[in-house]
């Protein structure tokens, strides 16, 4: 089995978004971690905040700081976006927005975009969203070839959307579009919540997996590790044998570390230390 090291390791500012950004960037500075998946939420970075040059001016404050955007995550939950929506115009100004995302992460020199699969409606045939939600997903993937961006298509929980909450649901939707610009990222909380393992997730989507979120839960959460229940060697030994050299994305997001979120984050890399093979944090 190969070996997994802290150097695979990336944090991101989801938890730090009641804070300045400069706040977040000072406190991945004390923690040894220079590695990002930057969250595209409003103030930290956003479309909504209309400056022309953000993706500019935010690549010279990381590089003049040391710091490097491995993954581009654009709020996809919160705001009045959904690319799955049934209505016209929802769903168009949602790919729209998310184009603007992938020509940011050019300019950010940052290879890859997570992509959530949208939230049909509940009183809806589930049928009706994959259509909307796939389509879209088509298009944004056609957009990204053209930039050389790689999407990270992502499995949520049910309470999130029902569109991929499972290894098979992210499979059919990136053997559907079959692209070299379209693949996985796995979250081990949705994981854990359907009774599956990640094992099973490499098994099904083999080197389509390349991305993952790392994070305990009970079941739900995005918590540090020991906080959930999650068996977390059981997921590193999945990495291990089947070779996985990517990003792993420490998406710590649970509400009880918003007011203070260094001091959680500083205890999940001491303890994810004690479980990987070696290696420093870059």
């Amino acid at each position: 089995m190969s070996e997994l090291l802290m150097s695979q390791l990336a944090a991101t500012n989801m938890v730090y978004k009641k804070f300045s950004f400069d706040y977040f960037l000072d406190s991945m500075d004390r923690l040894g971690v220079h590695r990002l998946e930057l969250y595209g939420c409003s103030h930290h970075f956003h479309m909504y905040d209309g400056d022309p040059n953000m993706a500019a001016n935010m690549r010279k404050k990381l590089s003049a700081r040391g710091f490097s955007v491995v993954s581009l995550m654009p709020e996809e939950n919160t705001y009045a976006i959904n690319i799955a929506a049934p209505e016209d115009n929802i769903r168009n100004k949602t790919v729209e927005q998310y184009k603007k995302f992938i020509e940011a992460a050019v300019e950010l020199e940052c290879p890859q975009m997570l992509l959530c699969p949208g939230r049909p409606y509940w009183d809806r045939p589930l049928s009706e969203g994959y259509k909307h939600g796939r389509d879209s997903v088509e298009k944004l993937t056609r957009h990204a070839e053209k930039y050389g961006i790689t999407l990270m298509y992502e499995n949520l929980n049910e309470r999130e959307s029902p569109l991929a909450t499972t290894r098979f649901d992210q499979f059919r939707v990136v053997k559907d579009i079959d692209s070299p610009n379209l693949k996985c990222c796995v979250d081990t909380v949705p994981v854990a919540y359907t009774g599956e393992t990640l094992e099973q997730y490499f098994e099904v989507l083999g080197d389509k997996l390349a991305h993952i979120h790392l994070n305990d839960g009970r079941p739900f959460g995005h918590m540090k590790w020991g906080d959930g229940f999650q068996n977390l060697d059981e997921h590193l030994n999945a990495m291990r044998k089947y070779n996985y050299k990517g990003t792993i994305t420490m998406e710590m997001a649970n509400g009880a570390y918003r007011l203070d979120p260094e001091p959680h984050y500083r205890a999940n890399i001491e303890t994810l230390r004690k479980h990987f093979d070696g290696g420093e944090l870059v």
